[in-house]
């Protein structure tokens, strides 16, 4: 879509019930054609926070804009962008998967015909047009998950958010969704538990925690900047000590296997692994392997989670 507004620009969003803050001042911008991923364990606020941004929860305070259009204020032209796939399948039991989707878009004031066509495009994008005339509840959990896709799209919308959408999936199902989900020209918002899945896909993730964001950024920049590499340097002689060089610097390194292995952490191991080797080299000592674990978003989740629970 062609405007000057970001797709969504949430703003001191907050949520309560009651005496329970659900989502706590969250504020982050994203941009047009982004895959951005809410990343957090149940309870920590995802779901609350998608709703207040498709209309089924009122935020407490703060808002959000889709297209520059406030979500409370223009409710209608901002939920107009949005297509909204969710946990749960929800279909009409009584409808056919063709029928479900096309009496979905009827509800945006899509025409009959042009209701049949997007259909037709959205079935077949995702292997359903075989089953178009079977009851969803015939269908397999995957292809629930698909046909949710299907529905959300019906209407056309220039951003996509979808709600745990591979949870109780089989691995090659939720590879399969991955893939269609990665062939999809639209914003989308995803939110997830699967830290794996935020790694996979998605531009940048926000880490939620209690209701709060803790961390927006890429995933490989959170992983630099909050993750902690493993180090292992397998030297092509045992020696009796560290050189001095060694010991001089903020790495806390440590010497195992008789003499013949040097192992530490470092937030960024190639960084830390050159200057290793340039001082071993300085002291004559031979270097056989070097191998280097890098730090998974799991790390970085665990570590910022685990930081919080300490304040």
């Amino acid at each position: 879509m062609q405007t000057n507004s970001p797709p969504i620009e949430v703003k001191n969003l907050s949520k309560k019930f009651e005496d329970l803050v659900a989502v706590n001042s969250v504020s982050f911008t994203i941009s047009e054609g982004e895959f951005f991923g809410l990343l957090g364990p149940n309870g920590a606020g995802k779901t609350t926070l998608i709703n207040s941004l498709i209309g089924l929860a009122t935020p407490t305070s703060g808002t959000a804009l889709v297209y520059g259009h406030d979500i409370v204020k223009e409710y209608q032209i901002a939920h107009s962008h949005i297509g909204f796939s969710p946990s749960e399948a929800n279909f009409d039991r009584e409808f056919s998967t063709y029928e479900n989707l096309e009496y979905h878009a009827g509800y945006f004031g899509v025409s009959k015909e042009e209701r049949k066509k997007r259909a037709e495009k959205y079935l077949k994008m995702f292997d359903l047009w075989s089953k178009r005339n079977q009851k969803t509840h015939a269908l397999s959990t995957g292809m629930k998950t698909k046909l949710l896709f299907a529905r959300a799209l019906m209407s056309e919308p220039d951003i996509l958010i979808l709600d745990e959408p591979t949870s109780g999936l089989d691995v090659e199902t939720r590879q399969n969704i991955h893939q269609y989900l990665r062939d999809l020209d639209r914003t989308i918002v995803l939110t997830t538990h699967q830290i794996e899945e935020a790694e996979k896909l998605c531009d940048r993730v926000a880490i939620m925690r209690e209701g709060e964001i803790l961390a927006v950024e890429p995933p490989k920049d959170l992983k630099q900047k909050g993750g902690i590499d493993k180090i292992e340097i397998e030297l092509g002689e045992k020696i009796a000590e560290l050189p001095d060089s060694l010991s001089q610097t903020e790495l806390e390194l440590s010497l195992q296997n008789n003499g013949s292995k040097i192992k530490t952490v470092a937030p960024d191991g190639n960084t830390a692994v050159a200057k290793i080797f340039e001082k071993l080299i300085k002291a004559g000592i031979d270097v056989k392997s070097i191998d280097i674990e890098r730090s998974s978003l799991e790390d970085v989740f665990l570590r910022l989670t685990d930081k919080e629970n300490k304040k």
